[in-house]
């Protein structure tokens, strides 16, 4: 048998061109998912000219496209987001003394820098309620007794210390300590805390208490600065004003005036805040001596924001372009309380009821402004525990007139007055008319907002024959002259409530004696039970269900009548972007999402 190599060789050369052709046409032909590089670069050898102007062209359509679909992408997606820096100013009523949470209770201005300088184990947030802070957890024991808090790692104070649980311990034990004078011990009594390890403590609980949560809010100071100081000298100290905490913003400075008095302070960015920290770089205040000259500030540019705004420079403020006017609902409560151990006509729940029913709340609010206040049923606010929002007014000046003259309090059609019902005397049983009118005195705080609401009272009552003469008392003196000795027949007044509200102390009959809150010297022995399981209650819905209950029996018995809630009015620069706050706790509360307001933004892809 012949070799390959001697059948090819011997092939003609004819065969052999004919072989060399196909293999050629085989190899050009063999498929390729794309053409190469090699073969590319001849592509305009093979093309004529016409065809050239016609690739460009198509070509040029392409690139455009993928520029114009890449550019209407960026558009698309692209967004502002806040960035760090720029400066705030505002101005606040009063001056500041003690930049410290065992203190700063007893003052707007004090509270305001304390909240921005220091963290607590929990603090208050408008939409969820009480949250943790520097506490990474918080467990409850079964019977309520024991709080275990852990405190997050990354928490450091502004000097670079970690915060540990010997600063929690350090806090508490001052703010019970009684040489340390701080207004917070009664929030700590019969407390103790115990350090578990190095970042975890508990409080124990002599019996339980469901709303013993909000007192862990407090700032917690750093125990290497203040163990140093003695307890009757905490008042004296210099960190007082040059504080030390673990919040989003520091101290950076302040400056006094010739006379000594602080007139403005300025906070930094803490960057290292164991939370997101903040975005505008400087905060600083100024500090005015009443909201007028704190309002001619704000109209003349010497400050962007002001910490409150009086009901009557609403207006105005409202029309300043460079503010935003921010009006959240506080939880402070104007009540129309009645006496009913100093006036006996008062014991008369006839009159009590037709007192209620006389008076219109929406034309109060509406008098004070809509947007100022909001009418309010009953002593539990929305958004609390125990809220009833079924609950209906009861004005009814038609149902108020005919209850009394069915009760004996005819009214007079010359002097439009109602006289008293007659009574029996003593010695016999016919029964003698009594001359006098029915009347009564209401006592109010010195206010342009009080005597807007007790001339409409005032006005109100005349409608069912009550004759009401109006006394105003001077601020400074109304508690120790009026309320203290319960020295009013009606008392118009305006009580301001914790984040989780807490009826016991002012409608629990233990607390009607002096010092006590119940001004009114309610009692009720079924409100007395509900009023003291409620507040050992840790289920909120059987909470909520004993404190509606409480109110149920409250509005028959009438002895108050709630007015409404009031909003708490505040400028915020225009320049800030922030979110706006539906409800706070306090004023200094208005800082609780400051960690996310911004002033510089800058281009991101989203």
């Amino acid at each position: 048998m012949r070799s390959l190599f001697s059948q090819r060789s011997s092939q003609n050369p004819a065969d052999q061109k004919k072989n060399l052709t196909m293999r050629q046409v085989l190899s050009v032909t063999k498929t390729r998912a794309f053409p190469s590089w090699a073969q590319w670069k001849q592509l305009p050898r093979v093309l004529t000219m016409g065809e050239k102007r016609v690739m460009m062209s198509a070509l040029s359509v392409m690139v455009f496209a993928l520029v114009a679909l890449v550019g209407t992408y960026v558009f698309s997606h692209r967004v502002e987001i806040p960035a760090v820096g720029g400066d705030y100013t505002e101005g606040l009523v009063g001056e500041p003394r003690f930049v410290n949470p065992l203190y700063a209770s007893a003052s707007d201005v004090d509270q305001d820098l304390t909240s921005l300088i220091y963290s607590g184990l929990l603090k208050y947030d408008p939409e969820q309620g009480y949250v943790p802070d520097l506490a990474e957890s918080l467990t409850i024991s079964e019977d309520g007794l024991t709080y275990t808090l852990n405190i997050k790692d990354q928490a450091k104070f502004h000097n670079g210390e970690d915060v540990r649980a010997r600063d929690v311990l350090f806090t508490i034990d001052a703010i019970q300590n009684p040489a340390y004078r701080s207004p917070l011990i009664d929030n700590f009594y019969n407390v103790t805390v115990v350090q578990v390890d190095e970042n975890t403590v508990s409080f124990v609980l002599k019996e339980p208490f469901a709303l013993f949560k909000q007192y862990l809010t407090v700032g917690i100071l750093p125990a290497s600065l203040w163990a140093e100081i003695l307890p009757q000298n905490a008042p004296l100290a210099a960190l007082n004003l040059q504080p030390v905490g673990s919040g989003p913003y520091q101290f950076a400075e302040f400056a006094k005036d010739q006379r000594g008095s602080i007139r403005s302070y300025t906070l930094t960015r803490n960057k290292d805040y164991y939370d997101e920290p903040a975005f505008i770089e400087t905060l600083s205040f100024k500090f005015y001596a009443d909201a007028t000259s704190l309002g001619e500030a704000l109209e003349n540019k010497n400050v962007e924001g002001a910490s409150v705004i009086p009901s009557d420079a609403l207006e105005g403020v409202a029309e300043n372009s460079n503010v935003q006017l921010l009006q959240p609902l506080l939880p402070q409560e104007t009540i129309l309380y009645m006496n009913q151990s100093v006036q006996p006509v008062l014991k008369d729940l006839v009159v009590r009821t037709a007192i209620a029913q006389a008076i219109q709340k929406q034309s109060i609010v509406e008098t004070l402004g809509q947007a100022n206040a909001e009418v309010i049923e009953g002593p539990i606010l929305e958004g609390m525990i125990g809220y009833d929002a079924n609950r209906q007014s009861v004005y009814n000046v038609t149902q108020a007139n005919e209850s009394l003259e069915e009760a004996g309090y005819h009214l007079d059609a010359g002097s439009g007055l109602r006289g008293l019902k007659e009574e029996k005397t003593e010695e016999s049983d016919e029964s003698q008319a009594t001359p006098s009118n029915l009347q009564l005195t209401l006592t109010a705080v010195d206010s342009t907002q009080m005597h807007e609401v007790a001339d409409r009272i005032q006005q109100d009552l005349s409608a069912i024959g009550i004759t009401v003469t109006l006394n105003f008392i001077p601020s400074d003196v109304i508690y120790a002259q009026v309320i203290e000795p319960r020295n009013f027949e009606l008392l118009l007044s305006t009580i301001l409530l914790n984040g989780d509200a807490d009826p016991y102390p002012l409608w629990h009959s233990s607390q009607a004696k002096s010092g006590g809150l119940n001004v009114s010297g309610y009692a009720n022995a079924d409100v007395d039970t509900l009023l003291t399981d409620g507040r050992k209650e840790l289920d909120e819905s059987v909470r909520a269900t004993k404190y509606q209950q409480f109110e149920q029996l409250l509005a028959k018995d009438v002895p108050a009548v709630f007015l409404y809630q009031s909003r708490f009015a505040y400028a915020v620069a225009e320049k800030i972007h922030l979110e706006a706050l539906s409800r706070i706790v306090s004023p200094s509360d208005r800082f609780a999402n400051v960690t996310r307001w911004y002033i510089k933004t800058k281009k991101a892809l989203r």
